[in-house]
């Protein structure tokens, strides 16, 4: 499977849109989730839990934590992808 920076991004805007009632377009690759979206720890958890599965890795908590926006997601997912492969 190969998952593009591209693909990750538009699939975590998708989540925070989802979790936060926007829509994906109203999301910027640096919005910080909960200063500027109002994402709680437990919608984080949420979107976690989705990219875990979707990408089949496991984000550990600690690392999920340091993640404050779009771009920091897709670093982590690709960081997980890359060591599961």
């Amino acid at each position: 499977m190969n998952v593009t920076a591209e693909d990750i991004r538009t699939e975590v805007k998708r989540l925070i849109a989802e979790v936060t009632e926007r829509t994906p377009e109203e999301i910027s690759d640096t919005a910080l989730f909960q200063d500027e979206l109002g994402v709680d720890s437990l919608m984080a958890m949420e979107v976690m839990v989705a990219v875990d599965k979707k990408y089949k890795i496991n984000i550990p908590e600690e690392e999920f934590a340091k993640i404050k926006n779009v771009d920091d997601t897709v670093a982590v997912v690709q960081r997980y992808l890359g060591e599961a492969a």
